[in-house]
């Protein structure tokens, strides 16, 4: 019998060919929603949150400009001087050093690219961004190595004593402020010292920040000096969590010797980010309201934590671990659950109106993080939130009813 599967793929590329489906996190065939659910899975940041009235003032006065038929035409792969130029700023770097990209994820897919060849091993977060691993399907057979995380970040002694027995990475993926999924921000003296494993062993550091501006009231995120000192970071960020992941925008900062390089790189996938929206971002980078806008949006998001993380702690008393976030869109908990229950809570708890993310998506090494939930914040009303966690909660007493009854037989 012929693989029905074959004429389908008949003139594929290998990469085309094998690269995987998507399991676990990101796979929309997992979500049942029930009329009246709460997504608590989700990274969107909230809509009454974004600068929507700078957008609109920004664009205006692009499309406006009688210069505007300009930022209609081809632009260069690095990006437009002007947007390149407020972002260095905030960077502090060279202008030279920034890229501009469509968004996080193709910054990742960019970095990946310009830094793994088959058959390299890279050290990751674990738990870790489910969807980087995915992005390590583009290159193929690339070893991956996990180093846990901690409240402060990545672990960074653990990674060097994963040197010392021996192992030579090529690199080092890491979310190092508000990480994704576990919260945890890596500080001023650990991002040195993890700068200074790189340059002794030779790997590059790939530091994903998406969040790093969506700190609450009073959180002051480390200052990290090496990582722009040295040639071996690559940083990816993105206007994803601060102006909407509709935008596609963001930019990478990468090593002057590298820049040359990775520039010839965008010339040969996409070309160019659209000039309208860098112009429009850089005008909104320029308006002295843009920082205000993004402060706001920090301290719009501190209640929703605060009240999501308190729902968890009223509603599974004694039953719940969870550390309250000093920023970003997610609580990372665990929850009193065993590995045979913890997939019958997803579902019953879609069937009871709530959605999340399953620890279980997020491992990257031997750590499962059964019974681990990431509940995000950021869309939802307090009201909404403590439902959300209501409807979990009860979810959670149906699952763990019939695992108590076996125990006491």
């Amino acid at each position: 019998m012929t693989d029905p599967h074959a004429d389908r793929l008949a003139g594929a590329s290998t990469l085309l060919a094998t690269l995987p489906e998507r399991r676990g996190f990101g796979d929309a065939t997992l979500i049942r929603p029930v009329p009246g659910s709460i997504d608590l899975g989700g990274g969107n940041p909230s809509v009454d949150l974004l600068p929507t009235e700078l957008y609109r003032d920004a664009t205006h006065a692009v499309v406006t400009d009688p210069a505007f038929g300009t930022a209609l035409r081809y632009s260069a792969a690095q990006g437009l001087p002007a947007l390149r130029a407020a972002v260095a700023a905030r960077e502090r770097v060279d202008p030279e050093r920034i890229v501009v990209t469509n968004g996080g994820a193709h910054g990742l897919a960019l970095a990946v690219l310009g830094t793994l060849d088959r058959g390299d091993t890279i050290v990751v977060d674990d738990p870790v961004y489910p969807l980087f691993l995915r992005v390590l399907d583009l290159v193929g057979g690339v070893n991956v190595v996990a180093a846990p995380v901690t409240a402060d970040g990545i672990d960074v002694d653990a990674v060097e004593r994963l040197l010392r027995d021996g192992l030579r990475p090529k690199a080092l993926f890491t979310v190092p402020t508000f990480q994704n999924p576990a919260g945890g921000t890596l500080s001023t003296e650990a991002s040195a010292a993890l700068v200074d494993l790189a340059e002794r062993f030779g790997f590059t550091i790939i530091a994903d920040d998406p969040y790093r501006e969506v700190a609450f009231p009073g959180v002051v995120v480390p200052d990290r000096p090496r990582f722009r000192d040295t040639d071996r970071v690559v940083g990816v960020n993105t206007f994803s969590k601060t102006l909407g992941p509709g935008l596609r925008l963001g930019w990478l900062t990468v090593p002057e010797s590298l820049r040359p390089a990775y520039t010839k790189l965008r010339n040969r996938l996409d070309g160019q980010t659209s000039g309208v929206l860098q112009s429009v971002v850089a005008r909104m980078l320029a308006d002295p309201r843009y920082d205000a806008a993004v402060a706001r949006a920090g301290a719009g998001y501190e209640p929703r934590a605060r009240a999501l993380a308190a729902a968890l702690r009223d509603e599974l008393a004694g039953h719940v671990e969870v550390r309250d976030p000093d920023g970003g869109f997610f609580v990372w908990a665990r929850l009193d659950v065993g590995a045979e229950d913890s997939a019958r809570l997803f579902d019953v708890a879609q069937d009871a109106g709530v959605v999340y993310q399953r620890g279980e998506w997020f491992a990257a090494g031997q750590e499962r993080f059964t019974g681990f939930v990431r509940l995000s914040f950021s869309e939802g009303d307090p009201e909404t939130l403590r439902e959300g966690v209501a409807r979990l909660a009860t979810a959670w007493r149906t699952v763990r009813t019939p695992s108590v009854a076996r125990q006491e037989r």
